[in-house]
């Protein structure tokens, strides 16, 4: 219930806080990359063309994505057939002008992996829907519908995100982002 009620007054304060950021290096995290993370990433390279964006995961490099992970993300035009896992350092973490996480247990991981050196939102803030909860929840070992439903969230997140760092490019007039 309180993430339903300060939804909107936390959207606004992302927003916001990414127009004074400015970032142009985001780093997209979560537990494993192999889910959530690697395929939003794919949304941001397509929205944000000018934003260099990797992502990575707490868990052991090298992993594949789960065959749900990839078919879906093929339906929604991102491919992670040749994605494996990342680990988070704390140097990828110093790159990183805007680093986002999926909940608050992988933004504590990420304060305590380099402590003060990243700007840190969580992904959730930016959906522009009304939520349940802040976290985007983790569809691994989930049915393929999950799956869908985890994707709908993270695209209409990734979508005012990027429409804010559009937005905050132009009215900083550094250009447009597209």
């Amino acid at each position: 219930m309180p993430d339903r009620i300060l939804h909107p007054y936390r959207r606004g304060r992302a927003k916001r806080r990414l127009a004074e950021a400015r970032p142009r290096r985001l780093l997209v995290l979560c537990m494993g990359n192999i889910c959530r993370s690697p395929y939003a990433a794919g949304v941001l390279e397509r929205e944000l063309p000018g934003c260099d964006i990797r992502s990575a995961g707490f868990l052991d490099a090298g992993r594949e994505p789960p065959r749900h992970a990839v078919s879906v993300a093929a339906e929604r035009g991102v491919n992670l057939t040749g994605h494996r896992s990342s680990q988070v350092t704390s140097s990828l973490l110093d790159w990183a002008d805007l680093v986002i996480v999926m909940d608050r247990a992988q933004a504590n991981l990420a304060e305590t992996t380099a402590p003060g050196s990243a700007y840190i939102e969580r992904l959730g803030d930016f959906d522009p829907r009304r939520i349940d909860t802040r976290s985007v929840i983790d569809p691994i070992d989930r049915e393929r519908e999950f799956f869908r439903q985890v994707y709908r969230r993270i695209d209409g997140c990734c979508s005012l995100l990027a429409e804010a760092l559009r937005s905050r490019s132009t009215v900083a007039g550094r250009g447009h982002l597209r």
